[in-house]
């Protein structure tokens, strides 16, 4: 492998491994090398806010004079506007740096090449990496980012654990546990790098989720929860142990007692009938910063947000038993499909070994 692909895979590992959350914001990379030589490393920072070009070259400046023999490395093409920061790339010009190498470029419209175009005006040599694999990877750092620049939606995962022959519980609801011990400490990893979960009425009143991140120093910024009419706090109680996380319920019709309920608040959706406006709900979850949304509900609203097209990527864990029963509960309900030329067809598709399981993983083409 080239010298420039190792030091491009540090820059993703920075951000594929950040220890804070950043959304509405990417997650971004940045190394510098002079002379061969790493002397800068960045990462997008919340606290204080400083993306991670400028940390970079912050750190950088500790150790060399000058960048005329520095090349620039980051997983996403450099801020171009004011925000609440100064513009990546003008930094860059100004630090003197004559190579700079990019991952993905930004999907924003405020800054979709307009940096490359830049920097090349100021004789700035600027490649995109050239690696398919590692452009894959900066692809996939920044896919709830851009599910919120082109379509203001979060990027929704939705996380099943099913037997072989499809089922989700039994015929009285009992589900523990499916996944074996290992597949649900994999689930607490996503849980905490998730900005969102949601779940519907039926799996908060039969399951008792608490929707925290065990053990993470990461949690989610809000619990979901779908419920047309809640009547009562104690309905909630299982959310309510720790105050990790805000807890909002999307609902047709607010408690008229609402005020009472410490620790939840409330959005009126409206919808068709009984239902509640999925795609309202989850443009209200990105409008409050959480892009990336993990979906942990049952099959009736797995289904229904697959009906319409808003589940970006799947993670299934698959488990070596049997349940059977016609009134077990399938993993996905909704509408359907009348043909299968009509069915979601996986893409980037992962299979790995969880002790028992099977964890595949995928994102649906052609989703919204």
């Amino acid at each position: 492998m080239s010298e420039k692909n190792t030091v491009f895979i540090k820059a993703l590992e920075l951000a594929e491994n950040l220890t804070e959350s950043v959304s509405p914001r990417p997650p971004v990379g940045s190394i510098i090398t002079h002379n061969g030589k790493i002397v800068g490393k960045g990462v997008t920072t919340i606290n204080p806010l400083r993306h991670a070009e400028v940390n970079a070259l912050s750190k950088a400046k500790e150790k060399i004079q000058s960048f005329k023999e520095s090349t620039l490395y980051c997983t996403l093409e450099p801020c171009f506007h004011k925000g609440n920061t100064e513009p990546c790339v003008d930094k860059i010009i100004e630090s003197g740096i004559k190579n700079v190498i990019i991952g993905s470029v930004d999907p924003n419209p405020k800054v979709n090449k307009k940096s490359i175009n830049k920097l090349k005006k100021n004789n700035i040599n600027v490649e995109l990496v050239g690696n398919t694999e590692l452009k894959k990877r900066s692809d996939k750092l920044i896919e709830p980012f851009k599910m919120y620049i082109e379509n203001s939606l979060p990027f929704v995962t939705a996380k099943m654990a099913i037997s072989l022959d499809g089922k989700i519980a039994t015929k009285t609801g009992d589900s523990k546990w499916i996944s074996s011990e290992k597949s649900r400490e994999i689930v607490q990893d996503i849980r905490s790098k998730s900005d969102a979960i949601i779940i519907g009425s039926k799996t908060l009143e039969i399951d008792k989720p608490s929707l925290n991140a065990r053990n993470r120093n990461l949690q989610p910024k809000i619990k979901a929860i779908i419920k047309s009419r809640p009547k009562n706090i104690s309905q909630f109680e299982s959310l309510l142990k720790d105050n990790l996380s805000e807890i909002i319920v999307y609902c047709k019709e607010i408690p008229h007692d609402y005020k009472n309920w410490n620790g939840i608040s409330f959005v009126e959706i409206k919808g068709p009938g009984s239902k509640l406006d999925l795609a309202s709900i989850l443009k209200d979850l990105a409008s409050r910063g959480c892009i990336n949304v993990l979906m942990e509900g049952g099959g009736k609203l797995l289904g229904s947000l697959i009906d319409l097209n808003l589940v970006s990527k799947v993670i299934l864990f698959i488990s070596p038993m049997l349940i059977g029963g016609e009134s077990s509960t399938d993993s996905i309900g909704g509408d359907g499909i009348e043909f299968i030329s009509q069915s979601k067809k996986l893409a980037d598709i992962e299979v790995k070994i969880v002790e028992s399981d099977i964890m595949v993983t995928g994102t649906i083409k052609d989703h919204v």
